[in-house]
């Protein structure tokens, strides 16, 4: 059975759609019901080309299951992170978490990022992103509400890693999972916080 990936690659090559191009975010966004339907997080992260990892290193992208250590206080959080690295110490990572964003910011965020890519859309490819980098970048300022910190012992499970060539499928795949508030609320609080920078 195909996987998610695979449909979306053989819709494009279908429709003569380049990946990463002005028509394939247009494409994304009118088909996303369509590459969403029956969608199972589980079976996502079971499914190739989603790969398991013990390290992890800043410029990839990753999924995993997420309980945070002060769940009670939070006012909300996303249990299932979709981040691009952008460092890791003895604690844990901090990386940006595309699901803080709607789709048309998180777009503008993903896609002004690609210039960043090193080693191509490989399984060796990364963006070369750090802290500094993010908040010196006038036209990146959809990176504040997504900059995260995860603590090593609060993942849940494995870590899966998205090649590089499968980054705008994962980018546009609806698979946040907020708790405690919905994901329309967390948008809005997001492109508030960005309106203020």
């Amino acid at each position: 059975m195909a996987n998610v990936f695979d449909k979306v690659a053989k819709s494009l090559k279908d429709e003569d759609i380049n990946p990463r191009s002005a028509a394939s975010r247009n494409w994304f966004l009118d088909k996303i019901d369509f590459i969403s339907k029956n969608i199972s997080r589980d079976r996502l992260m079971r499914q190739d080309p989603m790969s398991p990892v013990a390290t992890v290193m800043p410029g990839m992208m990753y999924l995993f299951y997420y309980d945070p250590k002060h769940s009670k206080t939070l006012p909300y959080y996303d249990s299932f992170p979709l981040v691009i690295l952008v460092d890791i110490d003895n604690t844990g990572m901090t990386g940006l978490n595309l699901h803080y964003l709607p789709i048309d910011l998180r777009q503008k965020l993903f896609y002004g990022l690609l210039n960043r890519v090193e080693g191509g859309m490989t399984e060796k490819g990364y963006m070369n992103i750090t802290y500094d980098f993010l908040n010196n970048a006038r036209s990146l300022k959809e990176f504040k509400p997504c900059y995260k910190k995860y603590l090593t012992s609060q993942i849940r499970g494995s870590i899966a890693k998205v090649p590089a060539n499968e980054w705008e499928t994962a980018v546009h795949l609806p698979l946040a999972l907020f708790r405690k508030a919905n994901e329309d609320t967390v948008h809005r609080k997001s492109e508030q916080m960005i309106q203020r920078f």
